[in-house]
């Protein structure tokens, strides 16, 4: 097996089922198509692996988004047995088969898992592509281009393989970014699920994945946006849940004792979800500049307030009485303490919480 770097996407954002969907966009629609995958931003929880909730969408789901946000529709689909099965004849084909059979990837040997990859005939069998970028405890995946026999991709899926040819049809004109908001109630059974499960080493291992695939697609929203710079510090603060939350499973599974703060970091950035994407947050910002008389960029950039000259415990007292009035919300009295009143992203989820966000 030979490899070479091939023709990347954004694979930063997506996951491992989307990064060749978002390869595949761009070869037949041109450079950029793929980010029209985080036009809409879910929080759509189903039931998952030990009884816990899962945000992790199934294959059909992504096939959807292919063909509703990409213009790829399936064609043909087949269970592929061998490597003569894969193409057939065919000049480009989406494969989906087991991670821990597939030489180019870290998972290899490790953990079982969907992972997808193009595959189209090549020199001496056939050149496959896979757009996936992550860092895994076994090593970084990154995006390639190999060269492989068809003994070697034979040896690749051995438990064989779904395949699938996708054509481009037109993608339609609307695919502005929208969310589906995360109602209080689904975040709460969510939470709660994840807080009582009794394995906590299984909670918080399915809970990392969770949250990775949460702040992947945020970020990926984020990136659908005219400005995607104005959502920076929340996308920050969602992956550094993910690592908290991971730090967290490394701890537990250890032996050590479960730090706190997980899942009520995880229901306040879902609340602040809400502020942030919905345009709120830019109007939290004007409120607060024109307080502290500051551009509004300054304070969407995620500075602390305190870092402005012209901040006092005065000019707080202001912001929060022109917010309830501009946002018509009144702030819980509990809320109203320095560490929620300093920096535009606690603000986002006080507000949310004033509107009858989850709390």
């Amino acid at each position: 097996m030979t490899a070479s770097t091939g023709t990347v996407v954004r694979a930063e954002l997506l996951d491992c089922v989307q990064a060749n969907l978002a390869l595949l966009a761009d070869r037949r629609h041109g450079p950029g198509r793929h980010l029209a995958l985080g036009a809409r931003l879910r929080f759509a929880p189903v039931p998952g692996p030990n009884g816990l909730p899962t945000v992790e969408r199934a294959l059909d789901d992504h096939l959807r988004d292919a063909r509703h946000l990409l213009g790829l529709a399936v064609v043909d689909r087949w269970h592929a047995t061998t490597s003569a099965d894969l193409p057939r004849g065919h000049d480009l084909v989406y494969v989906v088969a087991d991670a821990f059979h597939l030489p180019w990837v870290p998972y290899r040997g490790h953990k079982h898992m969907d992972h997808s990859f193009l595959v189209e005939p090549g020199p001496a069998g056939c050149t496959v592509h896979d757009a996936y970028h992550n860092d895994t405890q076994w090593g970084p995946a990154r995006p390639g281009r190999w060269e492989l026999t068809a003994a070697e991709l034979s040896a690749a899926v051995p438990d064989g393989a779904r395949v699938f040819r996708l054509e481009p049809v037109d993608r339609p004109a609307d695919v502005r970014p929208r969310q589906h908001h995360a109602e209080p109630d689904v975040v709460d059974a969510y939470a709660r699920a994840y807080r009582e499960h009794p394995d906590r080493v299984a909670a918080l291992d399915r809970l990392t994945l969770e949250t990775w695939l949460l702040a992947r697609s945020r970020r990926l929203h984020a990136a659908c946006h005219d400005e995607p710079a104005a959502f920076e510090e929340h996308v920050r603060q969602w992956e550094a849940l993910a690592e908290q939350t991971y730090l967290a499973y490394r701890r537990v599974a250890r032996g050590r004792p479960e730090p706190p703060g997980v899942l009520p970091r995880l229901v306040d950035l879902l609340a602040a979800d809400r502020v942030v994407f919905d345009g709120l947050r830019r109007e939290i910002a004007a409120v607060v500049a024109r307080v502290l008389n500051v551009e509004p960029a300054e304070v969407l950039g995620g500075e602390p307030f305190p870092s402005f000259p012209s901040f006092s415990s005065f000019r707080v007292v202001d912001i929060v009485e022109r917010l309830e009035s501009a946002l018509g919300v009144e702030f819980d009295a509990d809320d109203l303490v320095p560490e929620n009143l300093h920096r535009l992203d606690d603000l986002c989820r006080l507000v949310s919480r004033a509107s009858g966000g989850p709390a």
